[in-house]
């Protein structure tokens, strides 16, 4: 019943909040203005209709106005707003095209920012920005981040945050949707520790060789390509800016996979899952040579020792531009079909943090790779 209420809840502050302001002077801005800033992966085919499916994807902008909407495409999800570097609000849960969500009015005077971020994870179609409502006389402006660390996740339903502000030990995939909130994840946490803007590209039930069935057809290492989660088409370009640091989290889904009926991994598929991983490495140090890696293991003792053993391999071999880390499992603090509360991903944000520090990346996530 605390979970209905409470899913309850959300939808309603979603429709309430989701009701288009109706002004009497107000004016379109395409979603290929270019004030508008893009975070995260987004298929940019159509500059004025961009798609985008991974966790965590956002879109700002900095505008001098009373009053923002949003029109979008979209399949039920729902998504945080913030105002001015402050949680605002959550819209969404609307099904269709030319969705138009209130974020925010009777603003004061000045420039405010907007942040509006994805927060649910969905294997549903992406979500298409169609542009934005704003006064008649509101002056957008492209946000400013230089400086900033950027730091890529790559991992499953934990980096995604899937469940998190549930309350029931189980839930219906949909009903995960309105409970589910990437930026009080670890990842999005991290993120904010470090003053780094983040990129996930995660997958509930995925892993880096298999999913948690044991199915192979798409999984993350193949994945890890793509500009959409569920497409292979169009491919990732790796172009702009590259991550600072890139934190691969994988090996839940492997483990549940690839285990006999004993429970345990075969060699064979532990060893496939080792170069498999050192194949995800090496793409990604193709793709961003300057930046530094982690391999991230969970509390699985089989995955542990199979990522401490990629690591080793590979600074064995004179690569030092990738390190190993590691979270424990927190007793009583798991929802949703066993995935961490809010306050256990602050409990793993904090241990990761810990060892990011003994590593040299708390204060120096970009300073790239050792010589």
């Amino acid at each position: 019943m605390r979970v209905r209420l409470r899913v309850a809840g959300l939808i309603l502050m979603a429709i309430a909040s989701g009701g288009c302001r109706k002004v009497d002077a107000e004016r379109f801005v395409a979603a290929s203005d270019p004030a508008l800033r893009y975070s995260g992966r987004w298929d940019r085919a159509q500059p004025a209709r961009p798609r985008a499916s991974w966790p965590g994807f956002a879109v700002g902008t900095d505008f001098r106005g009373r009053a923002i909407q949003v029109r979008m495409t979209d399949a039920g999800n729902y998504f945080n707003v913030e105002i001015d570097g402050k949680f605002h609000g959550v819209v969404g849960g609307k099904r269709g095209a030319h969705l138009n969500y209130l974020l925010a009015d009777k603003l004061g005077a000045g420039v405010h920012r907007m942040r509006l971020q994805r927060r649910n994870i969905t294997f549903e179609e992406p979500t298409v920005i169609e542009g934005f409502v704003v006064d008649e006389d509101a002056r957008l402006v492209l946000p400013a981040e230089s400086g900033r660390r950027r730091i890529e996740f790559i991992g499953d339903s934990y980096t995604a945050a899937e469940g998190n502000e549930a309350v029931a030990a189980t839930l219906p995939w949909k009903q995960k949707y309105p409970v589910t909130n990437f930026d009080a994840g670890f990842a999005a946490m991290i993120g904010r520790a470090l003053d780094a803007e983040v990129t996930a590209v995660c997958r509930s039930g995925s892993g880096l060789l298999c999913d948690w069935k044991g199915g192979r057809k798409h999984a993350m290492g193949e994945r890890y390509g793509w500009t959409l989660m569920e497409d292979p088409k169009p491919a990732w370009t790796f172009g702009g800016p590259s991550p600072d640091l890139v934190v691969i989290c994988l090996g839940l889904n492997d483990h549940s996979g690839l285990k006999g009926a004993d429970g345990q991994v075969s060699g064979a598929d532990s060893a496939e899952f080792r170069a498999a991983y050192r194949r995800l490495v090496a793409e990604v140090r193709r793709r961003h040579p300057r930046a530094r890696m982690v391999a991230l293991a969970s509390f699985v003792p089989w995955a542990r020792e199979n990522i401490a053993a990629v690591v080793a391999a590979e600074r064995a071999d004179g690569r030092k531009d990738i390190d190993y880390a590691k979270f424990d499992e927190f007793p009583g603090g798991y929802v949703a079909d066993g995935h961490p509360t809010v306050e256990t991903h602050r409990k793993m944000a904090e241990q990761i943090l810990g060892q990011f520090a003994l590593l040299g990346l708390g204060s120096a996530a970009g300073s790239g790779r050792d010589e």
